[in-house]
């Protein structure tokens, strides 16, 4: 079940005509510069990794998500990386069994990991040196 829409979205930095609503909205995009529903950018930072998160009231079971990747041409394009972390009750820990990490356009990028159970999952994304970042949507697949 993807847990996504239950979650409350935080983030380091969303441009202030952008929004992190879209995150989570439930909205499928067209393509990575689909601007049918509000995207998250976090433009003006390149060469910086920004992070989004979800904090749900409650634990999951998580072991995949799923991230859309959001490029307009226009100063947001598709990180250089990322990396997936969660919540242990104390500190933020990188998941372990990644597999996936996908960048692609136009798509859905599927990460699989080792089941963590935890009530906050975070993205560290890792800008381009000349473009900033943005998401699309991001779900997130736990019970």
């Amino acid at each position: 079940m993807d847990v996504a829409p239950l979650a409350t979205a935080s983030t380091s930095y969303v441009s202030p005509w952008e929004s992190l609503s879209g995150l989570n909205d439930g909205y499928t995009p067209t393509s990575s510069a689909d601007r049918g529903h509000p995207v998250y950018g976090n433009w003006d930072n390149p060469n910086t990794t920004q992070w989004v998160q979800y904090d749900w009231n409650q634990n999951y079971t998580i072991d995949r998500m799923d991230v859309y990747w959001f490029d307009d041409d226009q100063g947001i394009d598709l990180p250089a990386s990322y990396t997936i972390q969660y919540w242990n009750g104390s500190a933020w820990v990188n998941v372990s069994g990644a597999s996936g990490y996908g960048v692609s356009p136009n798509q859905y990028n599927t990460t699989t990991f080792t089941p963590v159970t935890t009530n906050k999952i975070r993205l560290n994304i890792a800008a381009k040196a000349t473009t900033s970042t943005g998401i699309q949507s991001w779900r997130v697949y736990g019970s």
